[in-house]
């Protein structure tokens, strides 16, 4: 069934025409896109699936124009339509790199760009439209912080090896000597196996010293786990293999029992 799109007013007109990431002043009008169960970072590339009406107009709309959207996770994913209230306050204007539509979905690669606060809702049909500002972080650029986002890379390595599943292009990105302390506390922090409402709060930690301690806490517990369940399955592996075993040694030795006649074929002697 086709998408009917009713008429814009003056404003979203306005928008269509011209480039949507211009604006006077800090702010940028862009395609307002809320997600739910998830949050982009900044410093990611994120594959994010839309199905909703709303959030595929949307980025057809962008994808066509500069490619500019604002990404807001909403508060409670059971919001079907979501408007300004149901947003968190603070989310991430990315870039579209690729996109592919299937059977209504779109599939699209998001870069993430820089933090961003909504300040003022301009348009909600035929999808939301909105003036968004860049929030400024804080960066200490102190031999702590250096130390912090180290200690994060030499754990996530050893994550890696513990099996955490990442994909081989975040990994090297994330190992690289040349990585900045604040790309690492968000390209980490975007692969936690964390629930959305702790990746969020993360993400409106603008105190990169302070993000960065706290994906190192998150990362040490995940860490942690993966090492119980590799020593947990090193155990389950060797008991079975020790069971195996005997299996083997049992029936091995009942084969030559057999054939010295010490016992018949169903067992007895």
């Amino acid at each position: 069934m086709g998408l009917t799109i009713s008429r814009p007013d003056s404003r979203l007109l306005n928008y269509m025409v011209r480039s949507s990431s211009k604006i006077t002043d800090s702010y940028r009008t862009v395609p307002i896109v809320p997600v739910r169960g998830s949050v982009v970072f900044p410093h990611t590339d994120t594959l994010v699936s839309f199905g909703r009406v709303k959030s595929v107009a949307a980025v057809n709309s962008a994808f066509q124009d500069d490619r500019v959207i604002a990404i807001f996770s909403q508060k409670d994913p059971r919001t079907a339509d979501p408007s300004e209230e149901d947003l968190n306050s603070i989310g991430t204007i990315a870039t579209i790199t690729q996109m592919m539509t299937t059977e209504g979905e779109i599939h699209a690669l998001i870069r993430g760009q820089a933090r961003i606060t909504l300040r003022e809702l301009i348009a909600e049909e035929p999808f939301l439209i909105g003036k968004v500002e860049e929030i400024a972080e804080e960066i200490e650029e102190t031999p702590e912080v250096g130390v912090l986002a180290k200690k994060i890379q030499d754990l996530f390595k050893k994550a890696i090896n513990l099996g955490k599943q990442a994909e081989i292009m975040t990994v090297m990105k994330l190992v690289s000597t040349s990585a900045e302390p604040i790309e690492v506390s968000d390209q980490v922090a975007s692969l936690l196996e964390i629930k959305p409402a702790e990746k969020q709060k993360i993400l409106e930690e603008l105190n990169v010293k302070k993000r960065l301690g706290i994906v190192l806490e998150y990362l040490t517990k995940e860490v942690n786990a993966l090492e119980i369940e590799q020593t947990i399955s090193s155990k389950t592996q060797k008991r079975f293999e020790d069971q195996m075993k005997k299996a083997m040694l049992r029936e091995k030795k009942r084969t030559i029992e057999q054939e010295l006649g010490e016992i018949d074929e169903d067992g007895e002697m």
